[in-house]
């Protein structure tokens, strides 16, 4: 067999690693397209030819993206409701469509919780000196309590103030 005229293209190797020209750089081959590239790109030893990325992008179309999530209009945990009708009258049980009862029930309306404002931090250590005031007086009472009865109502008011501070105060 006789073997093909192949081209070879420009080459050289640095600190031990080759690089080899892009096959844009040369004019009217295969992958030409109208712009001298010059791009040198490393390779292997055994590599005979090698197409730079910009050549690559320039060639081939951007791929094509698309969104994972489609909106149905549905609202958040629709498929796990023992019972959900949308607007159209479709009727589910537990995500499963019962073409049956199409547009014998009414549509399910669905309540929006309204999400608290988080307290900033200086706001939270206002809220904690304000109950820690509060705690004070009763405390101060215990100490000059002497009557057992007196002195449960007392630590009761305490336990309950500790509550809200979420402190362990005995």
């Amino acid at each position: 067999m006789a073997k093909k005229n192949k081209l070879i293209y420009k080459s050289y190797i640095e600190n031990g690693e080759r690089y080899m020209i892009c096959r844009n750089s040369v004019e009217n081959g295969k992958y030409w397209t109208g712009i001298f590239c010059g791009e040198w790109s490393k390779v292997t030893n055994n590599t005979t030819a090698v197409l730079c990325n910009k050549c690559v992008n320039r060639i081939t179309e951007p791929p094509n993206f698309t969104p994972r999530y489609k909106p149905t209009g549905r609202p958040k945990g629709w498929q796990w409701m023992n019972e959900y009708v949308d607007k159209e009258g479709n009727v589910f049980h537990k995500g499963k469509e019962q073409p049956k009862l199409k547009g014998t029930l009414p549509a399910t309306i669905i309540q929006v919780k309204k999400s608290k404002k988080r307290l900033t931090k200086r706001e939270r250590e206002a809220q904690n000196r304000t109950q820690m005031a509060e705690l004070y007086d009763p405390k101060k009472q215990l100490k000059k309590v002497t009557l057992k009865k007196d002195k449960k109502v007392i630590e009761v008011k305490i336990r309950k103030l500790s509550r809200k501070l979420k402190l362990k105060i005995v």
